[in-house]
C-alpha cells in the first residue's frame, strides 16, 4: 500500500459516549429498497449475500424472513425492476467500477439468469417498462455510436434486441410512453448565429413522418431548469419546469406548433424546487409531490390519496419516501429516515389502512446514542442562502440553545459531490460516524447545488475553486463565530466534487481569508480541470471519461467557466486547478482513489501526493485496484474509514477505534 506514514499514531480514549463500531455504519445494510410486484403478490428487496448486496424475493408473501436470494453477483446491485408479468426481475450490473453496465433478467422461481445486453465496452441503461407491453423493455445503449445513447427494444422472453432509434442527433435523454412509442427527447444544440451560442432543446417525434420537431428552446443559463417526467394515458406530457420562475413547478405540455405550457402543481410560499413526484402506476399522472427546503414536505394532487399521506405523516415524522406501488396503487412500500434515524422500511396497504414493518437498514445502531442533526441556513458573503445541516455529538449539545454545543468542538466540513446534487435531511453514515468520534459535522449546500432555486445554480457557473470555495470558507467562519468549531481544528472532507473542493480548500484558499483548514481527506476528486475537459473530448487519446458523455460536454464547459480550446479559457481552468498549486498545500492530506475510475485519472492524485511528500507535508495516498468512482465493496470502504479515522484523530484529536486495514489496496 502506497501510504506515506508519519501521522498515523493511534490515540486511546475511554469514557463518554460508547464508540459505534465502524462496520455498524459502513457495512452493507440489513436490507434496502423493497419493491412490491405489480400484482401486489410478491416482494423483492436488496440484502447481503456473502457480504454483497443481491436481490431477495418473498414469493406470495411479505415475510422477509422467508425470502430467497435469486442473484449471486460479487459486486453490489443498486438498481432493479419488476417485470409487469410478475415473473422476472431486471437489474443492471457493473463488474469492476468502470461503469460499463449490462442489463440482466432473472426468473424469480428458477433463479435462471440471462444477460440481455451482452456487449463489451458499452453502457446499457433502463428507459421504459410498460404494463401494456409486459414482455418488452426499452433500453439505451451507446452503440452503434459510442458517443450517443441509442434506443433498443428487447423482448426478454425471446432475447431478441432491436434498434428502434439511432441517436444521430445526440439527444441526452428520451421519453417513451406506455405504448413504447418514442415521444420526446432533450439535447444541447449550438446556435452559431445567436448571442447565446448554446441552447437546450426539447423535441417531439411526429408519428406520421417519424421526424423530430423542436417545441421548446431555451438558453444554457436555464439548463437543468426543465425535466420531462411522464406521459399519461391520454398523451399529456408532464414536466418539472423553473425557466420562468425561481423555483420549479409541475407543468403540463400540450404539443402544437407553438409551446403550450400550463402549470399543474405548485405549492404556496415555495422556498425550494419540486423534489419527489409520485405517479399513478397505471395512468402515469402525477398524484403527489414533495418540496425539500430544510426538510421534505409532501403535497397532495389527487385527493384520493390525501388520507394516505396524512396517515403516513402521523405514523412516523421522518422523511417519507414511497419506493414502489402495485399496479392498482393499493399497496406501497415506503421508507422513513431522518438525520438521526436510519432508514426503516414498511409495507402499506391502502385498502385497509394497515402498515407492517419489513426491516430496518441498520438495526445494530439501536443500541447506540445517535447524534442530533440541525437544519439551518447560513448566509454567504454575497447574501446567498446556504441550506446546511449541522450534526453535533451526543452529550455535547446544549439544550438551552437552538443548535450550539456546550463548548466549541473540532469540526468536519463535509462537501457533497456533484457538484449538481445537494444534501438533504437524511441519515448520513459519515455524519454519525464523525460525531460519534467527537466532531461536529457541517454539510453545506454551496452555490451550484440543485433543488434550491435557479439563482443558487447559476451563481456557481465558472466558480470551481473560487466562489464555491468561498461558500465553504464562509460556513467554516460561521461555525467559529457561533462557537461551534475550534478555529484551529477544522477539517475539509469529501468525494468526487467534494474531493476537488477539499484540494481547493487546501491549495486555493486566499491568504487574506485569515483562515486555513487543519487538514483534508478526499476520495475520487479531480485536481486538474483542464484534464477533465481533455478526457471528455471524443477521439482524444488520453480520454478515460465514458464516450456517451459527449452530449453534455458543452454544458459542462459552460458550468466550469472556461473553454480549454481557447488561450483565455485554458488559463482560467489552470487557475482553478489545485494540481497547479500543490506547493501551497502545507497541511496534512489523505487521498483515496479507485484504479478503475472512468471519470478521474488516478495519476493526478499520485502527482499531488509526491509533491507533498517532497515538501515534507504528511500525506497518505491509497489506491484501490478493484474500485471505480467511489467505493462499492464494503471491505474497501471499511479500510478507508479506518485510515481516515486515524488520520483525523491525529490531526484533530477525536476518538479512534482500533485500526483495521484490509487488502485490495496498492
Amino acid at each position: 500500500m502506497n501510504c506515506y506514514k508519519g501521522f498515523f499514531n493511534l490515540l486511546n480514549f475511554s469514557g463518554g459516549i460508547k464508540l459505534i463500531p465502524r462496520e455498524y455504519l459502513y457495512s452493507n445494510p440489513n436490507g434496502s429498497f423493497p419493491k412490491i410486484s405489480p400484482d401486489g403478490k410478491h416482494l423483492a428487496f436488496l440484502a447481503p449475500r456473502k457480504g454483497v448486496m443481491n436481490i431477495f424475493v418473498c414469493l406470495n408473501s411479505y415475510d422477509v424472513d422467508k425470502a430467497k436470494v435469486i442473484t449471486c453477483e460479487n459486486r453490489r446491485i443498486v438498481e432493479y425492476y419488476w417485470t409487469y408479468d410478475n415473473n422476472y426481475i431486471l437489474y443492471s450490473y457493473d463488474k469492476d467500477g468502470c461503469e460499463e453496465y449490462k442489463i440482466y433478467i432473472v426468473n424469480i422461481i428458477t433463479t435462471e439468469m440471462t444477460c440481455l445486453t451482452p456487449y463489451d465496452n458499452v453502457r446499457s441503461m433502463f428507459v421504459q417498462l410498460s404494463p401494456k407491453n409486459p414482455n418488452r423493455i426499452i433500453v439505451a445503449i451507446n452503440k452503434p455510436n459510442p458517443n450517443a445513447n441509442s434506443l433498443y427494444q428487447i423482448n426478454y422472453k425471446t432475447g431478441v434486441i432491436t434498434l428502434i432509434e439511432e441517436n444521430t442527433q445526440f439527444f441526452e435523454e428520451y421519453t417513451v410512453d406506455d405504448s413504447l412509442k418514442i415521444r420526446c427527447a432533450k439535447r444541447l444544440i449550438k446556435k452559431k448565429d445567436k448571442k447565446d451560442k448554446i441552447n437546450e432543446e426539447v423535441c417531439i417525434k411526429d408519428e406520421n413522418s417519424n421526424k423530430w420537431r423542436s417545441i421548446i428552446t431555451y438558453g444554457i443559463k436555464n439548463a437543468r431548469s426543465l425535466k420531462l417526467i411522464s406521459i399519461d394515458d391520454e398523451g399529456t406530457i408532464y414536466l418539472v419546469d423553473s425557466r420562468r420562475n425561481e423555483f420549479s413547478a409541475i407543468c403540463k405540455l400540450n404539443t402544437s406548433d407553438k409551446e403550450l405550457r400550463t402549470e399543474f402543481a405548485r405549492p404556496q410560499n415555495q422556498k425550494a424546487d419540486i423534489n419527489k413526484i409520485l405517479l399513478h402506476p397505471k395512468t402515469k399522472k402525477p398524484i403527489a409531490y414533495s418540496v425539500t427546503y430544510l426538510k421534505d414536505k409532501w403535497y397532495c394532487i389527487d385527493e384520493k390519496i390525501s388520507y394516505d399521506l396524512d396517515f403516513l405523516r402521523k405514523f412516523n415524522d421522518g422523511e417519507l419516501d414511497i419506493l414502489s406501488q402495485s399496479l392498482d396503487n393499493k399497496i406501497w412500500t415506503v421508507a422513513f429516515e431522518s438525520g438521526n434515524q436510519p432508514p426503516k422500511y414498511y409495507l402499506y396497504n391502502r385498502d385497509n389502512r394497515s402498515i407492517n414493518h419489513l426491516f430496518d437498514a441498520y438495526p445494530k445502531l439501536e443500541k447506540y446514542v445517535l447524534a442530533q442533526v440541525f437544519p439551518l441556513v447560513i448566509k454567504s458573503r454575497d447574501d446567498l442562502d446556504l441550506v446546511c445541516y449541522l450534526t453535533l455529538p451526543a452529550g455535547k449539545y446544549d439544550p438551552s440553545t437552538e443548535y450550539k454545543p456546550k463548548k466549541p468542538l473540532p469540526l468536519i466540513l463535509h462537501v457533497h459531490g456533484g457538484p449538481w446534487t445537494r444534501d438533504y435531511y437524511g441519515f448520513k453514515a459519515d455524519s454519525q460516524f464523525f460525531a460519534n468520534r467527537g466532531y461536529a459535522v457541517l454539510n453545506v449546500n454551496y452555490r451550484s447545488s440543485v433543488g434550491l432555486g435557479r439563482s443558487l445554480i447559476c451563481a456557481g457557473v465558472g466558480q470551481w475553486g473560487k466562489k464555491m470555495n468561498d461558500d465553504l470558507i464562509d460556513a467554516a467562519k460561521w461555525a467559529i463565530s457561533e462557537k461551534i468549531a475550534i478555529k484551529e481544528k477544522i477539517a475539509i472532507y469529501g468525494g468526487s466534487y467534494g474531493g476537488f473542493a477539499t484540494l481547493a480548500g487546501l491549495a486555493l484558499t486566499n491568504k487574506n481569508e485569515n483562515f486555513t483548514f487543519a487538514c483534508g481527506v478526499e476520495f475520487s476528486g479531480p485536481s486538474d480541470l483542464d484534464n477533465i475537459c481533455s478526457v471528455l473530448k471524443i477521439n482524444n487519446p488520453i480520454r478515460t471519461i465514458p464516450s456517451y458523455w459527449k452530449p453534455s460536454y458543452d454544458e459542462f464547459i459552460y458550468r466550469l467557466g472556461g473553454d480549454p480550446d481557447t488561450v483565455k479559457g485554458l488559463k482560467y481552468l489552470q487557475s482553478c486547478s489545485p494540481s497547479n498549486y500543490a506547493d501551497n498545500i502545507n497541511k496534512p492530506l489523505l487521498i483515496a482513489q479507485g484504479k478503475n475510475d472512468p471519470r478521474v485519472k488516478y495519476e493526478e492524485k499520485n502527482i499531488i501526493a509526491k509533491t507533498l511528500k517532497h515538501n515534507k507535508i504528511p500525506v497518505g495516498y491509497i489506491l484501490y485496484c478493484d474500485e471505480g468512482h467511489g467505493f462499492a465493496k464494503p471491505e474497501n470502504m471499511l479500510s478507508f474509514v479506518a485510515l481516515k479515522e486515524k488520520f483525523l484523530s491525529e490531526c484533530l484529536g477525536g476518538k479512534c477505534e482500533a485500526p483495521q486495514l484490509l487488502n485490495h489496496t496498492k
